[in-house]
């Protein structure tokens, strides 16, 4: 081989290794970058959520002492929005549904038994003694919760412990053992959720007390069952977005089994059976001043609804906070209206975009 061939194959080769290397320090800061990113990601929900359940702890005290209906109704509106933003901020965290369950649950029935008590107060009826030890129940919970939340906080949030398993493994190096193993965060919070092992059962009749979540959910008795992959698609027309912006997280089991999606600032659920739409979120939304009044979010509610084939709905009531209506619709059939059947949906009172639907209420029919 002449010199000049030699020295143009040493340069090419040379070139290819630098391009290589280079593509390698590109793709290892991209990475990084990546990783830095979700961890402010998973600090800044962790610290939502304390502030959430910090939030729901001071108003379940203080609706233990409401005495009048304007005092129980204006704390039992701020204690469902509180429970919706816990329930988000806990959405966005990397948590299993195992480990997540408990506080999953908990929530939940915040958020309804403070849906129910609007419900309820709106129509003049009074709190029953039931329902007062039900609240009673639910305060005494939310003392024990909220300052181990804040401790978790604390110390996760100083970004010297990482959230979340995968942050955990250094340069892929480990055992398969190494990945099946739980990661500091995620005993943490299984230690949380270990508070709720003997929870009781609440006594009243939301949606979402345990003798109605104990029924099986006539809707996806006896429905075809669809894929995760079906689910997506599904989910991803729901919302208008691009299904491959759409990611699978895991399939949450109980009475009602879901698929649980995340993408980029949104949450999501799907049934399995069925594919109905569950739960959506929307996570970034402007917080400014709102000037969309009630009427207009109303009206921009019933046209997501009808376009979601949702009908024969009714609204029943309301609350506005942090710049988004949630307007809660109940299922209404000959002039009657069934309160126990629910959807709740969220309007951005800067944009007038739909922000948040749950349709969990409506799952027992």
């Amino acid at each position: 081989m002449r010199l000049r061939a030699k020295v143009k194959l040493i340069s090419y080769i040379s070139a290819s290794v630098l391009v290589i290397f280079g593509a390698g320090i590109v793709g290892f800061n991209m990475a990084g970058n990546y990783r830095t990113k979700m961890q402010y990601s998973y600090q800044r929900s962790l610290s939502q959520l304390s502030d959430y359940c910090s939030s729901i702890k001071t108003t379940l005290e203080k609706s233990s002492y409401a005495n009048t209906p304007p005092q129980q109704y204006g704390l039992a509106s701020k204690l469902m929005v509180e429970a919706e933003g816990a329930k988000n901020a806990l959405s966005q965290l990397p948590v299993s549904q195992n480990d997540g369950e408990g506080i999953q649950k908990y929530l939940t029935q915040v958020g309804d038994f403070a849906s129910f008590s609007i419900g309820k107060l709106s129509r003049n009826e009074k709190l029953s003694t039931d329902n007062k030890s039900a609240l009673k129940k639910l305060s005494e919970y939310a003392d024990n919760i909220a300052p181990k939340i804040e401790e978790l906080s604390a110390r996760f949030g100083d970004g010297e412990e990482t959230i979340g398993k995968a942050d955990t493994l250094k340069s892929n190096v480990g055992s398969d053992t190494d990945l099946n193993q739980k990661s500091s965060f995620d005993n943490s919070f299984l230690t949380v959720s270990k508070s709720f092992v003997d929870y009781p059962s609440l006594i009243y009749d939301g949606p979402f007390a345990d003798s109605v979540q104990q029924k099986k959910p006539k809707l996806t008795e006896k429905a075809k069952e669809y894929s995760a992959e079906q689910a997506r698609k599904i989910l991803a027309d729901f919302v208008n977005r691009n299904y491959r912006d759409i990611t699978y997280r895991e399939t949450r089991k109980g009475v009602l089994p879901v698929y649980v999606f995340e993408g980029d600032n949104l949450y999501g659920t799907v049934t399995v059976k069925g594919g109905y739409v569950c739960e959506v979120y929307n996570t970034d939304y402007p917080s400014d001043e709102g000037k969309i009044k009630y009427e207009e979010a109303l009206k921009k509610a019933e046209d997501f609804l009808k376009r979601q084939k949702i009908y024969d709905m009714k609204d029943s009531y309301y609350v506005i906070h942090n710049s988004v209506c949630t307007i809660n619709f109940a299922y209404s059939q000959n002039d009657t209206v069934c309160y126990g059947d629910l959807i709740k949906v969220g309007v951005s009172t800067v944009t007038g975009d739909i922000v948040s639907c749950n349709a969990e209420g409506l799952k027992v029919l």
